[in-house]
């Protein structure tokens, strides 16, 4: 009996010990250079990281920025999944007005404006809103937006991986295109290869940007289940494992 209570017990642990790493790989944080354009970082243009959170339904945006967020500054995170077929491009005109991609495509995109955020995936030659979200947190005003939307209307399942950017741009007086990105270590550049407002024919990549971390895997994400649920789950095996053991003893 005392055998098999000591076999139920490294279940125990294996149940621990996987539940414990599932818990470390739900939440990430991605660390940006937190600088801008010109006064953009004055008006919350700077990312200064990113935090995502997920669980079995559910994926958590927390964007970070070196200063308090203006209500004309607004937020693009691109999403690339792993294995999926890649739409989007930096020739498409994202529906805030402005220019802003991934060369090698886009599958889904979160757009922020002063008190929201919108959930798209992009089908047919169309951005399609799924979604749309106040700020659970933070916002216009303070020096973090916390967005929560459901898996699924970003296009995602449990179990998948995306390579990201943020993009930080003013929304107003007329669409210009990006001030300060997550996957820069320095001001993002244009097509051009200059940092200027948008003027109708540049536009920000950041698979191409020379400084942009995007390409080296240092924005990969997986979507995984939620910690809690994986515990209950191994609970119960244990709890089954444990009956027949002390059955048989």
């Amino acid at each position: 009996m005392s055998i098999r209570l000591s076999q139920g017990l490294v279940v125990l642990s294996a149940v621990g010990l996987f539940s414990i790493a599932t818990l470390n790989a739900a939440a990430a944080t991605y660390t940006g250079p937190g600088t801008a354009d010109g006064t953009a970082v004055n008006d919350g243009g700077g990312i200064s990281s990113v935090i995502i959170n997920s669980d079995a339904s559910d994926i958590t945006f927390t964007i970070n920025s070196s200063q308090p967020m203006a209500s004309y500054i607004f937020y693009a995170v691109e999403l690339q999944i792993v294995g999926q077929a890649a739409n989007g491009s930096t020739s498409l005109v994202n529906p805030w007005g402005e220019h802003l991609g991934i060369s090698t495509g886009l599958n889904s995109l979160i757009n922020t404006w002063g008190t929201g955020a919108s959930a798209l995936t992009y089908s047919g030659g169309t951005w399609n809103q799924n979604e749309a979200e106040n700020y659970s947190a933070g916002g216009t005003g303070s020096s973090f937006a916390t967005v929560t939307f459901a898996l699924s209307s970003l296009g995602l399942s449990v179990g998948n991986s995306f390579y990201f950017d943020a993009v930080s741009s003013y929304a107003s007086p007329s669409g210009q295109s990006a001030y300060g990105a997550l996957a820069s270590t320095g001001y993002p550049a244009e097509s051009d290869n200059s940092w200027q407002p948008w003027s109708g024919a540049n536009y920000y990549d950041s698979a191409t940007d020379a400084s942009s971390t995007f390409n080296t895997g240092a924005t990969l994400y997986t979507v995984v289940p939620e910690p809690t649920t994986l515990v209950l789950v191994g609970l119960g095996g244990l709890l089954l494992l444990c009956r027949r053991f002390f059955r048989r003893a």
